[in-house]
């Protein structure tokens, strides 16, 4: 009796489930930790009070002796229930490590998975930084740390406000949901502009996006600049012929002197338009970043042509033209490019240089590359203008330069052409002696005439 009782509480024992799988289980699951353990505890219960009574009732009969009663109904009974007992062990320490090794695989893939969103989070060119419900810093990608300066080992759970102290982020950080965006500084460097958004994500966490835009902005500067320049230009011209053609309607210009002078102003006036448009065109042209076509451009012959065409626009100046050329060379480039860059700064000399004034066209050719120079006894221009002369619709004597017919966009043109081809201009002026302006194109496009 005693060999059959110890062997059912060692079954018995045999059927406990070590707390580590029933946790692993609830943990795997998404069952609660509670409702697991009372689940198991209930079998095994049920367990304890079958051996009970069982043991109860053998040991009661006094005709069977220590051990024997294995081999009665009983004990064959007792035996059965043991196996079915232990089988149903097996099954469930089996359901249990499957459903551990499904946890574990599901734990890799979201591990992964976390990771990934991380990696590609890390990738992005733009600052990500994630808050909590205080909105203190939780996590951040390799752009936060050059947009806004974030150290790991100093910023971490530090509010986001105390990272970006500009004008305005306080209220904007406060709005609980907000499709709008905020420009403010950076904290590396004041120079650099910013555009935050913040988007709201699980559980009442947000996320923080914080874009470069400096260049952006500047380029909506220069756009806004460029079409009140050109609506300023435009307007005076088209302000004089609408002037005119409201006499002639009106029949207020009756005289033939008179009505020669109105369509000598008209004529003027519409060429100028036709000037400004033509610029704007080609610059618009030449910031499409478009390769031209390229074809062997004479110097010779070219620098000859615009000598002409400046003696012409000279008129009654009489101004002194020469040409210093080293002869027998050719640009790779576009010709109407290449006229472009050597024409407005012949033009630009002509307007600019006195009555009877001096001016030299120069070229020639080193091993570095080629250089072209136009060199001129005019006005020249004061030190504080020089960086700004290329710039768009920029004068520095605005009543002369409308008087000579410029547009304001020669010298842009002039620029923009030469970063096309990588060249570079160098201007040195003195103010009332006159200016030189510098081009140098790389040697790659400058090549000896065919015979």
């Amino acid at each position: 009796m005693i060999v059959g009782i110890r062997t059912g509480l060692l079954e018995l024992m045999v059927l406990a489930i070590p707390l580590g799988s029933i946790t692993t289980v609830a943990i795997i699951t998404d069952i609660p930790l509670l409702i697991v353990v009372a689940l198991v505890g209930c079998i095994t219960l049920l367990y304890s009070l079958q051996y009970f009574l069982i043991l109860k009732r053998l040991s009661g009969d006094k005709a069977i002796t220590t051990g024997s009663w294995l081999f009665t109904p009983f004990g064959q009974a007792l035996l059965d229930g043991i196996c079915k007992q232990k089988a149903q062990r097996k099954n469930l320490e089996s359901d249990i490590e499957r459903l551990k090794n499904q946890g574990l695989k599901r734990k890799k893939k979201l591990v992964s998975a976390v990771r990934g969103l991380r990696e590609s989070l890390s990738a992005l060119p733009d600052a990500i930084v994630a808050l909590d419900r205080n909105n203190r810093i939780e996590w951040w990608n390799k752009a936060a740390i050059e947009l806004l300066n974030l150290s790991s080992s100093l910023d971490q759970g530090k509010r986001i406000e105390v990272i970006i102290d500009a004008r305005g982020f306080r209220e904007f950080v406060a709005l609980p949901i907000s499709d709008e965006q905020l420009d403010v500084p950076s904290p590396v460097s004041p120079d650099k502009l910013l555009s935050i958004r913040i988007t709201p994500y699980g559980n009442e966490q947000r996320l923080l996006q914080a874009r470069e835009v400096t260049l952006i902005r500047q380029l909506e500067s220069v756009r806004q600049d460029f079409v009140a320049n050109a609506s300023h230009e435009l307007r005076t011209p088209l302000t004089v012929i609408h002037g005119y053609l409201e006499s002639l309607i009106d029949r207020s210009v009756t005289d033939q002197g008179q009505l020669t002078a109105v369509l000598s102003q008209m004529y003027q006036q519409t060429t100028r338009i036709k000037g400004i448009v033509e610029d704007m065109l080609t610059l618009s042209h030449l910031e499409q970043q478009i390769s031209p076509p390229t074809q062997p451009v004479d110097v010779d012959r070219l620098l000859e042509q615009v000598r002409n065409e400046a003696e012409v626009l000279s008129g009654e100046k009489r101004h002194q033209i020469s040409l210093d050329v080293e002869s027998g060379y050719v640009i790779e480039w576009s010709l109407e490019e290449v006229r472009s860059l050597l024409s407005n700064l012949t033009v630009n000399a002509v307007r600019y240089t006195p009555a009877g004034g001096l001016i030299t066209l120069r070229w020639w050719v080193e091993t570095r590359g080629a250089y072209f120079v136009v060199e001129d006894t005019g006005i020249g221009i004061d030190e504080s203008h020089i960086s700004r002369i290329t710039e768009r619709f920029y004068r520095v004597d605005v009543a002369r330069s409308r008087e000579s017919g410029g547009t304001g966009l020669g010298l842009a043109i002039v620029k923009h052409v030469l970063v096309r081809m990588q060249g570079d201009l160098t201007v040195n002026s003195v103010l009332g002696s006159g200016s030189t302006f510098t081009c140098y194109l790389p040697g790659s496009l400058v090549h000896r005439r065919a015979a």
